[in-house]
């Protein structure tokens, strides 16, 4: 129910806009229909417009049928004759109509009979397809015995005349010169020596354990390689155990049997359970393994930390060398090589340099092989012991002069022993 002004809340009326009296002809606009004294309970609506009535000059078409399709004619009764269907007969004539010209008259077909022409004997022989093709034919024995035979014969012939062909080919020795023997004794003991360090893995696993474990030095000399000879150093240089005595070599460690100017040994490569990479040097002796310590400790008489600060005693340096292409006013390229030292755990650099010509840069460029290989060629870093000397005036701290190669890779092959 609509609410007025006077139903309204006092908080919502507007003093300043007063709302004008409602008359009779605001409702609608029909005050006659409006009564205030009759009250709907909803809105009221205008009443229904009626409906116009049709206009009486359009034309009202009632009852239309649509479009209706049958036959006019009644149905026949049964019975009736006088239904009868009619029939008008068109005359059977037809008019042709005649070429102007008469057409030439047809020559039936004369068919002759031709006798097949006899073939001639001695004719050549037959090009292509003979009439004997796809017919086996039965080969001679005798053809196929002298055909076998001769093959067997030369063969034969061959065979004897090859040993007085390799003969007059063979490379002589000049004189003098003895020849090499592939089977000597000392090619039969190195074999032996690489044969028994490649089965040895598992006793290498354990010699590296009991070395990495151990606490005193007592307990690492009798692992060592000519013990007596490096037993100041290892006194000297005590590092702590680096593994546990219940630690054991992953399976993923790799043994490797190379050799070094003579001396075989074998290389156990792999990580500790601080993740850090291990390298064991092993050598045989007495059929026994023991570790070289100065490669396994990649031992040094200076550290790289010395050398960077041109300090320390550099006769003695194991690194991983590379080329480079650094020069200076001191070191120019016209007398010397370039080279970078890295420390064995990869962490430090310094500058070697080469002076070209000498044997230091000859031995340099034999590990490397440095010969017929292009400049842009990247060669791995090699392992290499070397001994450093003083750069010239004017030289960087961390500039060093390669003055001797000691020997390849870190491990002292002067020492060998055999089974």
């Amino acid at each position: 129910m609509p609410r007025h002004s006077h139903d309204m809340d006092p908080s919502l009326i507007d003093p300043h806009n007063h709302a004008p009296a409602v008359t009779a002809d605001d409702v609608w606009g029909d005050a006659a229909g409006w009564s205030p004294a009759v009250r709907a309970p909803g809105t009221l609506l205008p009443l229904k417009k009626a409906q116009a009535a049709p206009s009486s000059s359009a034309p009202v078409e009632r009852n239309f049928a649509g479009l209706r399709i049958e036959s006019k004619t009644p149905p026949r009764r049964p019975g009736d004759a006088s239904y009868q269907m009619d029939v008008r007969e068109i005359d059977g004539n037809v008019m042709r109509l005649d070429p102007a010209a008469p057409t030439a008259p047809r020559m039936p077909r004369l068919i002759t009979h031709q006798n097949r022409p006899a073939e001639n004997a001695g004719r050549g022989a037959a090009r292509g397809e003979g009439k004997e093709w796809g017919l086996s034919r039965q080969q001679s024995v005798r053809w196929i015995l002298g055909a076998g035979l001769g093959i067997a014969t030369v063969v034969i012939v061959a065979l004897m005349l090859l040993p007085l062909i390799n003969e007059s080919n063979a490379a002589r020795p000049n004189q003098g010169q003895t020849a090499s023997v592939l089977d000597s004794e000392e090619d039969k003991a190195a074999l032996g020596s690489w044969n028994a360090l490649v089965i040895r893995q598992q006793e290498a696993e354990q010699v590296f354990r009991a070395f990495a474990s151990a606490t005193a030095v007592e307990d690492i000399l009798p692992l060592v390689r000519d013990w007596r000879g490096v037993e100041s150093l290892v006194r000297t240089n005590r590092r702590p155990a680096r593994v546990s005595k219940a630690w054991v070599p992953p399976s993923n460690t790799l043994w490797s049997v190379m050799d070094n100017d003579g001396c075989f040994f074998g290389l156990l490569e792999g990580f500790l359970p601080d993740y850090s990479a291990f390298g064991a040097y092993v050598v045989m002796a007495d059929k026994q393994l023991f570790l070289d310590w100065k490669a396994t400790t990649a031992y040094g008489t200076a550290t790289f930390d010395d050398l960077e600060r041109q300090q320390g005693d550099p006769a003695e340096i194991r690194a991983r060398i590379i080329m480079s292409g650094f020069f200076t006013a001191t070191f120019p390229e016209a007398e010397y090589q370039s080279y970078q030292l890295l420390s064995p755990d990869n962490s430090r650099t310094i500058w070697g340099y080469a002076r070209r010509g000498t044997a230091a840069d000859a031995a340099l460029a034999t590990i490397l092989q440095l010969d017929g290989i292009p400049e842009t060629t990247v060669v791995p870093p090699q392992k290499v012991t070397v001994r450093l000397d003083h750069g010239p005036a004017g030289a960087l701290p961390n500039q060093w002069l390669i003055g001797e190669i000691l020997h390849k890779d870190w491990i002292t092959p002067a020492t060998h022993t055999g089974l």
